[in-house]
């Protein structure tokens, strides 16, 4: 069935998108009823006959997903060959969403997230462009869904489910795909993601080098635009639900210019919600216009908000998103006690009160994100940045084994092998540090930018206490040319000047030694 026909207006035709989130409802009722009571098949069908009518309600995605990995745990079966040789319609966003029922029928299936991201990238862009089309003075609808943010979320289950498959190889195509994907809706950072990837497994490769340059480049210059969206839960997705109109975006991420625009965004996501009070996506960006705001009024509001929403749904991402308001609300205490410090840099009592707020953030942050993983056992970023805080409350066992574990997400595995041979390091165990920093080194592939500097300075310098104790040579000549990379990569890092003349005397004097001996 397709869901995008010929709607006539003033006797001509033309072609629209018809939003009806009424409509949408019924279907996501009954979807969710249906698989309560154990028929998957026809709850599928349900939630695509509904995402018909609202085909960029994140939460019904969500919960069409959850409803496909059910199905596998009870043994449900992939879609036959018929349904799979059906297209859809011919609609980009018909072929998505047959895409998406394909997917939800075979939820492993990577082919088939892939199959969802592409058609989904491709029906943001025509769309849009059907849009613009009806609207030649260029006003273009103001009700594009925003299929973008589909694409982002299928595309980062895709590419989370393809690296930790073990199947990626040289070339790997899944990749590929994912990357040109990301790039096309200017989601750099996971373009970057994915590129990284693949230069991985093909690190002789000229070209993929350079694209891994460009798209750094895209994600850098793009990083002034929703930097501070992404630190909170989905970043991108706020980036880009207003992508259809730019004006808008450009307003709300701005929204601390002034008290009248703040209020008059506000005041609108109000209204929106009032129309719809159950709408959870209404919500949440509500509660977005409320903290963005950054007053302590408005950012009570919004914890009220999240906390009904909390209370009402036991989702636990509204709980996540109140200690993120939290610790925001904490590092801007910190910032103004920092600057105040600046500006009186002998005040004893300023400088007292900033280790007060820094204590009390870790252990806010600390309990924090142990509750985080335990909701999330599988999310190994999670598990990195809980190693994170354990490691500044010194309980480095701890710290030892959440960094072990997070190593194994791409996404943080460089810099958990930093921080696991810290670890190692503080507890005296040179030999393990050593071994994990070389990983650490030959899995990241650039040697110029800040992160290979710091580990190859980590590794010199357990290097060097090695061979201080153990009187060896090789691993004094090591740390030497580590240190002589550094120094030849940027001569003012750190004090790299004074310690390859440390090293020189450290390798003669070692040299004479066993000389002597």
């Amino acid at each position: 069935m397709a869901i995008l026909g010929r709607n006539k207006a003033g006797g001509g035709e033309s072609n629209g998108f018809n939003r009806d989130p009424r409509k949408a409802r019924r279907f996501f009722e009954h979807a969710q009823t249906t698989a309560d009571a154990g028929n998957y098949d026809y709850s599928i069908e349900m939630y695509v006959n509904g995402l018909r009518f609202d085909p960029d309600n994140m939460e019904q995605h969500e919960a069409l997903y959850e409803v496909g990995k059910r199905r596998k745990v009870k043994g449900g079966k992939a879609a036959g060959l018929g349904e799979k040789m059906k297209s859809g319609g011919s609609h980009p966003l018909d072929k998505m969403l047959h895409a998406e029922k394909l997917w939800a029928m075979d939820i492993l299936n990577i082919n088939h997230m892939v199959q969802v991201m592409k058609f989904a990238v491709e029906a943001s862009v025509t769309l849009s462009d059907e849009a613009n089309s009806d609207h030649p003075d260029g006003g273009g609808s103001t009700d594009i869904p925003h299929l973008a943010e589909v694409a982002y979320w299928i595309g980062s289950i895709a590419m989370e489910s393809r690296v930790q498959s073990g199947k990626t190889k040289k070339g790997d195509k899944i990749l590929r795909e994912l990357r040109d994907n990301f790039a096309a809706i200017s989601a750099f950072d996971k373009a970057v993601e994915s590129c990284r990837y693949m230069v991985r497994l093909d690190q002789d490769n000229n070209q993929l080098l350079m694209d891994l340059k460009n798209l750094e480049a895209e994600n850098t210059m793009q990083q002034g635009g929703y930097s501070e969206a992404k630190a909170e839960e989905g970043g991108f997705r706020n980036f880009m639900r207003d992508a259809a109109g730019q004006q808008a975006l450009e307003q709300e991420s701005s929204l601390r210019k002034t008290e009248s625009q703040a209020d008059g965004i506000i005041a609108r996501r109000r209204e929106e919600l009032e129309k719809e009070p159950d709408d959870l996506d209404r919500a949440t960006k509500l509660v977005d216009a409320l903290v963005a705001k950054e007053s302590v009024e408005s950012e009570r509001e919004g914890m009220e908000l999240l906390q009904k929403l909390w209370k009402d749904t036991e989702t636990y991402r509204f709980k996540l998103r109140m200690g993120d308001i939290q610790i925001k609300q904490m590092n801007r205490i910190a910032r103004k006690l920092r600057t105040q410090i600046a500006q009186a840099p002998t005040d004893d009592q300023l400088r007292q009160q900033f280790s007060e707020a820094k204590k009390e953030q870790l252990a806010f942050e600390l309990t924090e994100f142990d509750e985080r993983v335990k909701n999330y056992p599988t999310d190994m970023g999670l598990r990195f940045e809980w190693g994170k805080r354990l490691r500044s409350v010194g309980k480095i066992d701890d710290a030892i084994g959440a960094f072990q574990q997070a190593k194994q997400d791409p996404k943080v595995q460089v810099k958990a092998h930093y921080l696991l041979g810290d670890c190692y390091r503080r507890k005296q165990w040179l030999d393990e540090a050593i071994v994990t920093l070389r990983e650490g080194i030959a899995t990241y592939k650039l040697a110029d930018d800040r992160l290979a500097l710091d580990l190859r300075y980590l590794l010199m310098e357990v290097l060097e206490q090695s061979a201080q104790e153990s009187k060896s040579l090789d691993q004094a000549q090591e740390a030497r040319k580590l240190a002589s990379e550094i120094l030849r990569t940027d001569i003012n890092y750190r004090n790299i000047k004074q310690r390859i003349d440390a090293l020189r005397m450290l390798v003669e004097q070692l040299q004479h030694s066993g000389a002597d001996g």
